[in-house]
């Protein structure tokens, strides 16, 4: 399906529409919460204590690692410490931030201080592999590669960065995208020309030179697409009309929206209204600028905006956050220029996490705050698919019309709002995070269980971009594994940091129908921690132009984003793609603990971990080893195990803070949380 551009705006009513929603939001289930480590299994004459599995390598879906654990024989009271090495595909899902280990092996088993009973240990270790707890929250583990895993295995994507005409409005603005110059077609029984090329309902009086925009309710008008945008005081009737008319010849959504309640009409002063046909984004205020120091730091931020933006007090240079990206200014009416993350004052780097604008640091290159984002990106969202349930439609707008992939032998379908590849004999299209293959454009489309690998040659230049970042990692007869990295919704790595975008301007496809492609600019975009990408946040909130679904198709392609009464804050890429597939389509996932697994009651469990050779335990006062005598003597650590503590206390604060805190705001942002991106969405489609 096609999606939409969304444009900003500053109303309170929005604003005051999330905040009501803030506390009305459903709490998660139970098989999305962190059941909590360690946990213990009793059977077949053993109880057993496993503690959190240590990360000792993560490639697409498949995680080796190691656990420590303790085997207690029914009747005695000695246990025996072991490390336990594990293979597992992991079946992730970013949506309730859990992970599902699916085809545990156990390679090796290990007993340093028991080596008369090691082989009888171990067969108590593989007979009970089935009741050992099969889920693990997806930020435990992601702290514990952040802590071990270098930076560098991310591959860095050439990005574009040239800045997008950038705003400025000291009152409220809303910004409306245009995707190039206005294209106008007739609107039956009216005489109205409507502009398809815009997710705003806009339409042009060829009576009286004049272009009207709704607003919720509210019919604005201009002489030209420049302004001044004022409330029209008495529309022609047949405004309406020509509204009701466009709704219901453009080609609809076909998911659920039902449970959208959409924002409130426009009501109180009307914004200043920014048209661009061009890439933008749009800097608001609310009155003249007025600055904050940072501590520990020569910075000052912006205290009246929502914005991320900076003044460097020694150079007098603005610097503001865009899509991941920073530009330069002496003004903030520009002109604004790049700067690359390693040209940033050092001061950048100093910001305290904990204060306002600590959400930054993800985008400045060497912070442990970018580190761990670059870590996060390289994680995919996967599922498994049914071969019989899953299925596609592709509609054209015309006959099939193809394109040539710069720099490869594809080809890919300009005329149609599909992903569609067109390699040797064979058309390949993805829809949802899904592959599906065919002998010709139009299909019929089956489930593909393999596909070219020039695919994951295809560069930023192509709209079909994202498309590389979706794998086959393996298949049955039944089923085939698929998943799919941030990259898919358009965050990549760059510059040391993750970046929203590829900043190419990608011309739309304009004939009967309106199909656009991925956009960098004009969301408002910043960085969030959970899901390793980006979700937006309003700016001030977001003024509506169209019925409330219609203005999700933004990123209906990969996101299908919904606003829901107590669930205002799910504009982020924790969403799961493939939950939206209906049906039988997708294997759903048993989250819950492992039948026979339980937690250990708090204070009653010992801080131990895995070693290469030995088992190590934490204590107050220091680490302790087990000797060949299984007794714990007070030693010096051996690499990495500081590391793996640290990431332990990280990951389980921060898996407690997603299902506690989060789950109250439907969506898992921390407390102190900054927006993010997500997308790589098409814009527009099926508009016409």
């Amino acid at each position: 399906m096609p999606v939409y551009f969304r444009f900003l705006t500053t109303l309170p009513a929005v604003c005051g529409l999330i905040a009501m929603t803030l506390s009305s939001a459903p709490a998660q289930t139970p098989a999305d919460t962190d059941p909590g480590w360690p946990q213990e299994v009793d059977a077949r004459g053993f109880h057993l204590v496993i503690y959190q599995p240590q990360v000792d390598q993560w490639k697409n879906d498949h995680l080796q690692g190691r656990a420590a654990v303790t085997v207690t024989r029914e009747g005695s009271a000695a246990p025996q410490y072991g490390i336990v090495s594990l293979t597992a595909r992991t079946d992730v899902d970013k949506e309730s931030r859990m992970v599902r280990l699916e085809d545990v092996k156990v390679p090796s088993v290990s007993f340093p201080a028991a080596k008369s009973e090691e082989s009888e240990l171990e067969r108590a270790i593989r007979d009970t592999l089935p009741q050992w707890p099969h889920t693990v929250a997806l930020d435990r583990l992601l702290a514990d590669l952040a802590m071990t895993q270098a930076e560098g295995e991310n591959e860095s994507v050439t990005v574009k960065n040239d800045p997008p005409k950038i705003l400025y409005s000291t009152t409220p603005a809303v910004l409306i995208l245009v995707d190039g110059q206005p294209v106008l077609r007739s609107v039956q029984g009216t005489p109205f020309q409507h502009v398809i090329n815009t997710p705003a309902t806009l339409f042009y009086d060829t009576s009286a030179s004049r272009y009207y925009l709704d607003g919720n309710g509210v019919w604005v008008t201009a002489s030209t697409l420049d302004g001044p945008w004022t409330t029209a005081t008495n529309p022609p009737p047949s405004l309406d009309q020509a509204k009701t008319e466009v709704e219901q010849t453009e080609e609809k959504d076909p998911h659920d929206h039902s449970r959208d309640a959409g924002p409130p009409p426009l009501s109180g002063s009307l914004p200043t209204i920014f048209v661009s046909t061009t890439p933008a984004e749009l800097l608001v205020t609310r009155g003249a600028p007025q600055l904050s120091p940072i501590s520990k730091t020569k910075l000052l931020y912006v205290t009246n905006t929502d914005n991320n933006i900076f003044l460097d007090v020694r150079t007098q240079n603005y610097y503001v956050l865009v899509s991941g990206r920073w530009y330069q200014s002496r003004s903030l009416s520009g002109p604004w220029k790049w700067v690359s993350g390693s040209q940033l004052p050092h001061d950048f780097a100093k910001i305290p996490p904990d204060s306002p604008k600590g959400n930054v640091l993800a985008s400045v290159p060497g912070t442990e705050q970018a580190r761990e984002a670059v870590i996060a990106n390289q994680i995919p969202q996967t599922a498994a698919v049914r071969r019989a349930e899953a299925s596609l439609e592709v509609r054209y707008d015309g006959a099939p019309q193809f394109r040539p992939i710069e720099g490869t032998s594809l080809e890919y379908a300009v005329n149609t709002a599909s992903d569609v590849i067109h390699s040797g004999a064979r058309y390949y299209a993805c829809h949802d995070g899904v592959w599906f293959v065919a002998e010709t454009p139009e299909g019929p489309w089956v489930v593909a269980d393999t596909i070219p690998a020039e695919i994951y040659q295809i560069p930023p230049s192509c709209p079909l971009f994202h498309d590389r970042y979706v794998y086959v990692y393996g298949a049955t007869p039944d089923v085939v594994y698929f998943g799919y990295t941030p990259g898919y919704l358009g965050a990549y790595v760059y510059d040391g940091v993750v970046v929203f975008g590829t900043g190419w301007f990608y011309p739309p496809w304009i004939g009967a129908y309106w199909f656009g492609w991925p956009w960098t600019w004009g969301f408002g975009f910043d960085f969030g921690y959970w899901g390793g990408g980006w979700f937006w946040r309003p700016v001030g909130g977001y003024w509506w132009y169209h019925n409330p679904w219609y203005m999700h198709r933004v990123y209906s392609e990969h996101w299908n984003p919904q606003w829901r009464p107590g669930d205002a804050e799910r504009f982020h890429n924790n969403s799961n793609i493939y939950n939206r597939w209906q049906g039988n389509a997708v294997v759903r996932r048993e989250a819950g603990p492992a039948a026979g697994a339980r937690v250990t009651p708090q204070g009653q469990s010992r801080d131990l971990y895995a070693g290469h050779n030995e088992v190590w335990e934490h204590r107050q006062d220091g680490w302790y080893k087990q000797g060949n005598d299984g007794r714990f003597t007070r030693s010096q650590p051996e690499s990495g195990l500081e590391n793996q503590r640290q990431s332990r206390s990280l990951g389980q604060s921060r898996s407690n803070e997603f299902h506690g805190f989060g789950s109250r705001i439907g969506g898992g942002m921390p407390r102190t949380y900054s927006p993010g991106f997500g997308g790589g969405g098409r814009g527009g489609g099926g508009r016409r």
